[in-house]
């Protein structure tokens, strides 16, 4: 027995360190063969890099040496063009003719200040040919010769040549002076060859394509799947893989990587050609390159006829598909999936067109352009939801293409406004075109069975009196949209033209823009102050201070005439700066006659409130005229606050600190004013005109109740009121019984120069040297 568990234990102590070597061994085995196979694979991926690479260098020369051959031709023939000084048109295009048929290019052109000539080989020659006509990629190329360079435009369909084309093209010079452009058209197909079966091996595949991503020619023996036409479509490339494509290309860098498709791993690289943005997109089959031998051995010629065929089907394939996505790509671009019609740059595009034909052919027919819009469309995608809305668009599309004649278009920017292309300029006639269009679509179904009533709004633009040039189009949108904003401001069905009042405020408004900065280092920014009284006692309060406009000829303008387009344009960010000056200087010079001064108000925009270094700019300012804080109020809407209540109550605190004191006007405007006066932490609140009106139309018991409790609610809150609007002593009686602090109106004053203002509440007349 002792045996037998003595036994039995050296066994178990046998088979234990039989399992424990066998599975050092296993593991030595697997980290060998690991290393053996991570050895074996970087092998591979030096040997399948290296022969990439190398494809790729032969596939960039190539292509390189095709353009520098084209380049030198046209050099040649350039140097030609400058030793013997042709000048003649006629001559140069005979000489560029012959020069075409010599050197096998589809097309020559020759672009200078005195000529421009096109020549194709079957077509003959153009002079006086137009440059804007000329295909957008062969105008870039020729623009980049122009800086003294040779170029090459991207490969691109020549609608002319009924092929694909690149072009070539090279400066031509006379004494150091750019004398014209040279360039030639060559055939894609050329270029194409290249990649072809002739141009790589049996294991590398190269296509050419542009930063975009997009193939410009794709290798006939081209094995990553699927037909598609851009890199980022291929469904076996990773997101990950297909962004650091991107940064790569945006770099200019070359990269490698690995991809596995079906169970096949493929190299993939990236290399840049060095010229238009063009990469060689390159794949390798690691198989392939390591049974190299197996595929010489089993091939046959059958094999080779049959990849032969199927290489040519997918060269077609691919040149068909290229081409119908570049239709489709094009129909995107220019057209509004929603109702048919074309988007904002496709109407732009027509109508471009338009204007360009008819100038080709010498040629004013009279013509006009509507945008139609409809009043708070965004209501409309409340109430009925986002997908009635679109069916009230479509069936507006339909109406305005009933309502369109032969060579009539329109277009839909994103939302709910409208183009059309009308070719009628009457504008009765245009009206009632218009009025058709919005009868029809008010019978949407997406309306049928609601009391909802849509308000359609129509600016129009004709060319009747326009100056007939390249301005056209764009000043046309220009005087539509002007309109437009016209019409928007009556809340009904209106038709506007644009017509001499509107062009008044653009001329206005082009004015105010183009001589605000200096009207402000001129000092055409006047400060006009207006009293604030204290109804207790009948004495000044304070003022408040607003801005006046004199131009050097002497006319006054007010601020409607140019504040909401400050509010636009932003300028209103240094007129505010320019005001609180303005005002601490002035209660400056009050403090250093000796007067005791009383606290100004100055209205605040929301641009400005909000800049980041805008306490500390106050604060420069109340010490550069050494003057208390407390004398000046900033003056903020009330609009200020709404979803911003704690952001604007931590600038109001911050304000405070410095001993500001901050005013909320036009309180009573919006809809969340008590909750907005509860919230912010303000000093005073100024009570809208409008307030007022409304308690003393008709003796308004419950707009008096309301102003009764907002004073309750301000003195608990001890915050100091202004009702403004004051004209008559009615008013002030009334205000005095809600228990309003103060009165400001034209009872009182109507804003005053500060002089007048100084000479008449102050009583002081400043030196002459201060006025």
């Amino acid at each position: 027995m002792r045996k037998r568990e003595k036994d039995e234990t050296e066994l178990q102590k046998r088979t234990g360190r039989i399992t424990i070597t066998a599975a050092v061994v296993s593991v030595i085995l697997l980290v060998g063969g690991s290393l053996i196979y991570l050895l074996l694979q970087n092998i591979l991926n030096n040997t399948t890099d290296t022969r990439i690479r190398t494809a790729a260098d032969e596939y960039r020369n190539n292509i390189w040496r095709l353009v520098d051959s084209d380049i030198q031709i046209l050099e040649t023939f350039g140097s030609f063009l400058e030793e013997e000084d042709v000048t003649d048109e006629r001559e140069l295009a005979e000489r560029l003719y012959e020069a075409n048929r010599n050197n096998d290019f589809l097309g020559m052109a020759f672009f200078g200040p005195d000529a421009s000539i096109l020549t194709e080989d079957e077509k003959g020659i153009w002079t006086g040919a137009d440059f804007e006509t000329l295909p957008e990629e062969m105008r870039e190329a020729m623009e980049d010769a122009a800086e003294g360079e040779a170029a090459v435009s991207d490969i691109y369909d020549s609608k002319d040549m009924e092929e694909d084309v690149f072009v070539v093209c090279v400066p031509v010079m006379m004494d150091g002076q750019l004398r014209g452009i040279l360039a030639a058209a060559d055939s894609a197909s050329r270029m194409r060859s290249l990649f072809g079966e002739d141009g790589g091996n049996d294991y590398s595949y190269v296509h050419l394509i542009g930063d975009d991503g997009l193939y410009r020619i794709r290798s006939a023996d081209g094995k990553l799947p699927e037909e598609v036409t851009s890199v980022y479509g291929n469904p076996h490339l990773t997101g990950e893989v297909k962004e650091s494509m991107k940064a790569a290309m945006e770099k200019g860098d070359s990269v490698m990587y690995t991809v596995r498709v079906k169970g096949e791993i493929y190299r993939v690289f990236l290399e840049p050609v060095g010229m238009n943005g063009w990469y060689l997109f390159c794949v390798n089959s690691m198989r392939e390159v390591v049974g190299t031998a197996y595929w010489i051995i089993t091939g046959t010629q059958a094999a080779f006829l049959l990849i032969l065929v199927f290489l040519i089907l997918m060269v077609l394939s691919g040149y068909r598909m290229l081409r119908n996505n570049n239709r489709r790509l094009l129909k995107t671009a220019y057209e509004d999936p929603l109702t048919g019609g074309c988007n904002l740059p496709g109407f732009l595009k027509r109508l471009e067109e338009v204007c360009a034909r008819e100038a080709a052919f010498q040629k004013e027919n009279s013509f006009c352009v509507a945008a139609l819009n409809i009043h708070q469309f965004k209501f409309i995608n409340e109430i009925f939801g986002k997908m009635q809305a679109d069916r009230l668009l479509q069936q507006i599309g339909q109406a305005i293409r009933k309502e369109l004649a032969e060579d009539e278009f329109f277009g839909r920017e994103t939302g709910d406004r409208f183009y059309l292309f009308l070719r009628q300029t009457d504008q009765e006639a245009v009206k009632e075109r218009i009025r058709r269009v919005i009868g029809e679509s008010r019978m949407a179904p997406a309306l049928q069975g609601s009391s909802y009533h849509v308000l359609f709004y129509c600016g129009v633009a004709d060319t009747e009196g326009q100056e007939r040039n390249g301005e056209l189009p764009s000043r046309m949108m220009t005087q539509v949209m002007f309109a437009l904003d016209k019409a928007g401001e009556t809340r009904q069905d209106d038709v506007w033209f644009y017509d001499t009042q509107l062009h008044e405020k653009e001329k206005r408004e082009n004015y105010i823009e183009s001589h605000m900065h200096q009207a402000l280092e001129n000092g055409e920014f006047r400060l006009f102050l207006q009293p604030k009284v204290n109804l207790r006692d009948g004495s000044l309060a304070g003022a408040e201070a607003l801005v006046r406009w004199v131009t050097d000829e002497g006319k006054m303008m007010f601020p409607n005439d140019f504040i909401p387009l400050f509010e636009r344009n932003g300028f209103c960010v240094r007129l505010d700066m320019y005001m609180v000056e303005a005002v601490c200087r002035h209660i400056h010079r009050w403090m250093e006659a000796g007067i005791n001064p009383v606290p100004i108000s100055v209205n605040q925009s929301r641009l400005l409130f909000y800049e980041a270094d805008y306490p500390d700019r106050l604060r420069e300012l109340v010490a550069k005229y050494d003057i208390p804080a407390g004398l000046v109020t900033l003056e903020i809407l009330e609009g200020l606050a709404v979803g911003n209540v704690e952001e604007l109550n931590e600038r109001i605190l911050l304000l405070q600190k410095e001993g500001f004191r901050i005013s909320m006007d036009d309180f009573g405007t919006g809809y969340s004013s008590l909750n907005v006066m509860g919230a912010l932490k303000i000093d005073e609140l100024k009570l809208d005109r409008a307030f007022l009106m409304e308690i003393s139309r008709e003796n308004n018991s419950r707009q008096r109740a309301v102003m009764e409790m907002v004073m309750v609610l301000t003195r608990r809150l001890q915050i100091s009121t202004v009702a403004e609007g004051v004209e008559t002593e009615e008013n002030e009686e009334l205000i005095r019984e809600l228990g309003c602090d103060m009165g400001q109106g034209y009872y009182y004053s109507r804003p005053i120069s500060a002089e007048d203002f100084d000479r008449r509440f102050m009583n002081f007349i400043p030196p002459a040297s201060d006025r």
